[in-house]
């Protein structure tokens, strides 16, 4: 240990006798010192590396000096990786020396794009296949990812902003899994999700208790009354306005409207047999109150009255066996249930959980930077809260905003630690991301083909740089806009 830390202390010896003598010397040679003024000497000596920098560089120098070691560091560490792993995917074998890996060219990137249809992974060679699945994958995860993650930071950042209680709690609730490792987060979820987890026992739990009940009182108690309450609250809200329904609530109504006529299918009785025509004819029911509410028609209300007994009659024909089989659950296991979208679903939930917490500091940041006096002339002027954010709150949070749409882009297609660890790109290769197909192209199995890894990465940056500087293009135009 020893011998390996002797160069390093040597050099930091050096320094600090160059610190030492050489600024003595040099402040002996520039000034004149009294012995009453040893304090003085002291404090310039430890000024001495200011003083030089700028006696060579001058005074607006001095910055860019102070940053050359921060620099030099980030570009031994950042640059000349990139570099290398540039250098890396032109070249072949197995080694992972530089001086033993043959020059071969394009060849991995040839062999990545060896396609008969790019749109089609299974058209393309084995390096094209993994490659292009994963960074469809990526993509697809992205395209969900980056919009929900965003509008959950926005609105959280949103509610903790204001004045609640125990408001320090909830940010730091809501920020505490950012904090965790993405191992101990994986372990988390697949402990949740998985076939014998809490969220299948949950269910299974819940759906005994609603069957008890229904073989109790003959009727699904439980979802009537929740439907009952729903439609009594969107009927009532539709008909509040003084002059005209709302449309937004009408619109509402008609969707429970739709899913209680649905549910109970009237036509059963006037055919004989369960039809999927009670669908199509409850959409032609709302399709018509949408549009009599919509062009202020003299018998709306009335229409909305008819249809709120009809859905009364509606529930309460509905037997509960008849639609109904809880007693049958079975446990699924979401993260590895195939064509069905429940592990991508859970893998955007997961990851939205864990990093929503940062980019919701980020938001609440910008969000206190806006001064209160333009929320205080909104409420004198009798603002709505909808116009307030619209016009206020969203222009003036847009750059922070920016940010966080450019970071969450970026990591979200970096995804891998919990991919891996919750479905390992599965089921099949319906979560196979781009990061996790370079990490299996370089360091698994008996051929490790740094070349083809590495090749995919700088494909990879190339993609997030396209779309990073076609996200920063498009915000910039708005604001300017």
């Amino acid at each position: 240990m020893k011998d390996h830390m002797a160069p390093a202390a040597l050099i930091m010896y050096a320094i600090l006798a160059f610190w030492v003598i050489g600024g003595s010397v040099w402040l002996l040679r520039n000034r004149q010192y009294r012995l009453a003024q040893s304090g003085q000497f002291a404090m310039d000596l430890l000024g001495f590396p200011v003083e030089l920098a700028q006696s060579i560089w001058g005074r607006g120098g001095v910055p860019y000096a102070f940053l050359l070691p921060n620099m030099a560091l980030f570009g031994i560490f950042t640059f000349f990786p990139m570099i290398l792993n540039l250098w890396v995917s032109f070249t072949g074998g197995e080694s992972i020396s530089l001086l033993n890996r043959p020059y071969v060219g394009g060849e991995n990137y040839a062999d990545i794009f060896s396609c008969e249809d790019y749109l089609i992974p299974k058209t393309c060679s084995n390096a094209g296949f993994t490659f292009w699945t994963g960074l469809y994958n990526s993509l697809w995860f992205v395209l969900f990812q980056v919009p929900v993650l965003c509008v959950v930071a926005l609105i959280t950042a949103l509610v903790v902003n204001k004045s609640l209680a125990g408001r320090g709690f909830w940010r730091a609730m809501f920020f505490y899994p950012v904090m965790l490792s993405p191992v101990v987060i994986a372990n988390i979820w697949h402990w949740i999700l998985n076939r014998k987890g809490v969220l299948n026992q949950t269910l299974d739990s819940s759906a005994e208790a609603v069957t008890s009940l229904a073989r109790m009182t003959g009727f699904d108690i439980v979802v009537t009354i929740i439907l009952a309450v729903l439609l009594l609250i969107t009927s009532e809200r539709t008909l509040r306005a003084a002059r005209d329904p709302s449309l937004l609530w009408a619109a509402l109504f008609g969707a429970l409207f739709a899913l209680v006529f649905w549910w109970a299918d009237p036509l059963q009785f006037a055919l004989g047999t369960q039809t999927r025509y009670s669908g199509w004819l409850a959409l032609i029911i709302v399709g018509a109150l949408l549009w009599m509410v919509s062009e202020a028609h003299s018998l709306t209300r009335t229409a909305i009255f008819i249809l709120s007994i009809v859905a009364v009659i509606l529930l309460l024909s509905i037997q509960f066996d008849a639609v109904f089989a809880f007693e049958g659950f079975k446990p699924v296991n979401w993260l590895v249930q195939r064509n069905t979208g429940w592990p991508f679903f859970w893998l955007v939930f997961v990851f939205t959980w864990s990093h929503m917490g940062f980019y919701m500091l980020i938001l609440l940041a910008g969000l206190q930077a806006i001064p209160s006096d333009l929320y205080e002339a909104a409420k004198m002027d009798a603002a709505k809260p909808m116009r307030v954010f619209f016009r206020i709150t969203l222009p003036l949070v847009m750059p922070t905003l920016t940010v966080v749409i450019v970071l969450s882009l970026i990591r979200s297609f970096q995804v891998f630690d919990e991919v891996y660890l919750l479905t390992g790109g599965g089921p099949g290769r319906e979560t196979f991301m781009i990061v996790q197909n370079i990490f299996e192209t370089a360091f698994t199995g008996d051929n490790p083909k740094y070349g083809a890894a590495a090749a995919g990465s700088v494909l990879m940056a190339l993609v997030i740089a396209v779309f990073t500087g076609f996200q920063l293009y498009l915000t910039r135009r708005q604001s300017e806009l």
